[in-house]
Parts: C-alpha cells; structure tokens; sequence
C-alpha cells in the first residue's frame, strides 16, 4: 500500500467468494488463485566428486571419475484444490495453484576422458559420460500430477542423456621438407580438426490424458508399424500421413483405468543425435606478423538425420516429425543440421 491506503497495484480486485462463475473478481476458471506455502524454504544442492588421473608418456593423460549432485526443497507447484483434498471446501475455485520447496533432484554419472597434447601435430581429446538423471519436475514452476504425493511423478529428468561420446580432433599436417618458393603456399600450412558429438535421447511423455501402459510401444500391429529409419510417408492404418519416423506405437497405451494410470513419468526415450564436423584450413603467410587464412567447414560430414527428441517430441500418433534444430527453434545451418559447408577467409595481424 502507498501513502493513503493506495494500492501500488490500483487493478488488482479481491475475490472475496471464491465463486468463478458468478464473481467477475475471481478470474479465469483455470487458474482462479495462487498461493505460497507458509513453510516455503530456499532450495539447496549437494556436489561431489572424485577423479582419477594417471599420465601416459609426456603427452596424453587420462582421467575417470564420477561425479554426483543431489538437490533439496525444489520449487514444486501442485495444484491444492485438486484430487479431493480442498474440493468439497472451494468447490467453486477451480485451481489454486500453490508454490512448495518439496521437490529433489539427484544427478550421478561416470565421466572419463583422454587428452593427448600436440603428438607430432596431432592434439585430441575424447570423452565419454554415462549418467542418470532424476526428479519430480525437470521445468521451471511445472505443475505434478499429483498434489497430494509429489513421488508419483518421480523419474528421469527431461534432459536426461544417458550416454554422451564427444571427440574433438586437431592436426597440423608436417611441412613438406622438398618444398620451396612458391610450392611452399601450396603444399604448407594446412590444418585438419573434427567434432565428433553422439547422444542418446532425452525422455518424452505421455501427460494427457493420464495413461495406463497396455503393451508394448516399440512392437508394430495391423495400425502402426513401428520404423526408427526415415520415411517420406508414415503408413498408419493403411493410410500415408507424410515423412518422419514411427517412434512408437500409439495402441500401447490406454486411459487411466486409476487416478494417474500405471505409466511412468518420462519412461520412454526419443530418438538420440550423431554429428560429425569437419573443417580445414590452409595458412598463408603474407609477411612476419600478417597471414591469411582459407576456411572450410562442413557440418554433419555424415548427412544424418537428427530427429528431435525430449518432451514434446513424440506427437500423440507415435511419430516424429521434426528435426533437432528445427524444433529447438534454430533451423538451418549449423550441427545437426542436414549436410552444410560454409567458406571463410580470415586475416590475422
């Protein structure tokens, strides 16, 4: 309140009797109220690790370790006039939205690496990460299923990756001792590197309505043939529905014959990601502090289709439509995207 008993916030009307259909205070009929739970507390995390690394030679060194991290009082939202617990009491209030710091989190991988440094020209790194990650609510103010018990919607996390290989490569090809004058620009200076990225995919889920798991979703029937390559037409009930991929079978799940239904949250994974960069590039040297350099960079080297995948990659008949980049909001060039070269020319002084 300002001086005078002004509101700071003049609009703002209060909804005395909770009555959405007939009090125009109280709002939309979907989210009537909010709430902040009186035992609200400031979120925490635990991190840990240990690695261990051993030299090999004068240039390469490898390390592996694992590596954990643990959160506490996450910021949940439920839904506190749902699932009978209120309804009987505002029975005309629709939600109430309410914030809580009961959530976890719990993140527990292996990590290894190997580097090698500058071996005749040649300097790499190659990492590999196998790890789990799990949690009620993986986005920021996401409602859970169930108010009355956070635990049901308990799983992997969204951005859950399972398995992560990356390579990074770089070479500088040996001068050419025979080469003089002229010969020199054209057979010196050139310089190899790579990016190598492979992943397994994130979780999707089915949300609504709540589903029971009645068979299994990567096994074809006489509706759906289940087909993880791409297709310019989708066969579904014997009918084409255009390019993409058949992730799963719809037929496998059925509405909830209880309050949640038996299927887990993020139970299933979409499709992973593989790329292979590549660039080279050819050094002039014009004079003692001034070169030029040529650039060619090729993105996915291997051309493969990279569909997307975590939640709201699968559509509701099993399939996947869209590519990576695309549905993250960055069609075009770049990694992952279909095969691209870009040419550059770039002076250093």
């Amino acid at each position: 309140m300002q001086a005078g008993g002004a509101s700071i916030f003049p609009d703002v009307t209060t909804c005395t009797t909770l009555n959405v259909a007939t009090d125009p205070n109280c709002g939309s009929s979907i989210f009537a109220a909010y709430a902040v739970n009186q035992n609200f507390r400031t979120p925490y995390f635990f991190n840990y690790s240990l690695q261990v690394e051993k030299g090999l030679g004068h240039s390469s060194v490898v390390q592996i370790g694992y590596v954990g991290s643990q959160g506490r009082k996450l910021n949940i939202m439920t839904n506190i006039n749902a699932n009978g617990e209120f309804a009987t009491q505002f029975p005309n209030a629709g939600n109430i939205l309410q914030e809580n710091s009961i959530g976890t989190s719990n993140y527990n991988a292996l990590q290894a690496t190997y580097r090698l440094r500058t071996w005749h020209g040649l300097t790499t790194q190659v990492g590999y990460t196998w790890s789990h990650s799990l949690d009620e609510v993986s986005q920021y103010r996401a409602v859970v299923a169930d108010s009355l018990n956070a635990k049901v919607d308990y799983g992997n996390s969204d951005n859950d990756t399972r398995h992560l290989f990356t390579t990074s490569i770089s070479y500088d090809v040996p001068k050419a001792p025979w080469a003089h004058g002229w010969s020199t620009y054209l057979v010196n200076g050139w310089q190899v590197s790579s990016l190598w990225n492979f992943h397994t995919g994130q979780p999707w889920n089915v949300t609504l309505p709540f589903q029971d798991l009645i068979g299994d979703p990567f096994k074809s029937d006489s509706n759906f043939t289940v087909n993880h390559s791409f297709t310019r037409n989708i066969i579904q009930s014997g009918q084409s529905t255009g390019p993409g991929v058949q992730w799963v079978n719809p037929d496998a799940f059925g509405p909830a014959t209880g309050a949640f239904g038996t299927l887990a949250r993020n139970k299933y994974y979409g499709p992973g990601f593989g790329d292979v960069d590549l660039s080279v590039f050819k050094n002039i040297p014009i004079r003692e502090r001034l070169k030029i350099q040529l650039r060619a960079e090729m993105f996915n080297l291997l051309n493969r289709v990279n569909f997307a995948s975590g939640p709201g990659a699968v559509n509701s008949d099993g399939t996947v439509r869209d590519t990576i980049g695309d549905f993250n909001g960055a069609p075009g060039i770049g990694p992952g995207e279909a095969f691209n070269m870009q040419l550059a020319i770039k002076v250093i002084f």
